[in-house]
């Protein structure tokens, strides 16, 4: 159950505030395909609104991101630390950008850096993840 106070339902409501976030992007392309005729809404599952992801996170949740993403036919981009290079949502990313060293305060938390990655990589949405740029106000 979430309250009003709640870290989880504060977060949503973050996320969703930004139009171009990937949340928002994601919740649209699906109210269109559901909003559409049948033989419409099929035409829309399989064309995205974006072709490129940057995922702003490391570990199993940027894992889950990419898999679904390939299955969406959508490109995605990773960022790790010096730390994470060997990491396993590295090697499963399309491309992948080194962005600080190890402590998150210099890697994930620099908003700069990673917007930098977004323009070189071309990445049409950003997804936070959990933690991190999800919880952090720009």
């Amino acid at each position: 159950m979430l309250r009003a106070g709640s870290t989880r339902l504060n977060t949503f409501k973050r996320q969703s505030a930004y139009p171009w976030s990937a949340t928002s992007a994601l919740r649209q392309y699906t109210s269109q395909a559901v909003q559409s005729k049948p033989e419409e809404a099929a035409d829309a599952q399989r064309k995205p609104l974006f072709d490129k992801i940057l995922i702003a996170n490391r570990g199993e949740i940027a894992c889950r991101v990419i898999r679904t993403a390939r299955k969406m036919g959508i490109k995605t981009v990773a960022v790790y630390s010096e730390a994470d290079a060997e990491s396993m949502h590295v090697k499963m990313a399309d491309e992948a950008y080194l962005i600080g060293q190890a402590p998150v305060s210099e890697s994930y938390l620099k908003t700069d850096t990673i917007m930098d990655v977004v323009r070189k990589s071309g990445a049409q949405a950003i997804h936070p993840g959990y933690g991190f740029l999800s919880e952090k106000l720009i």
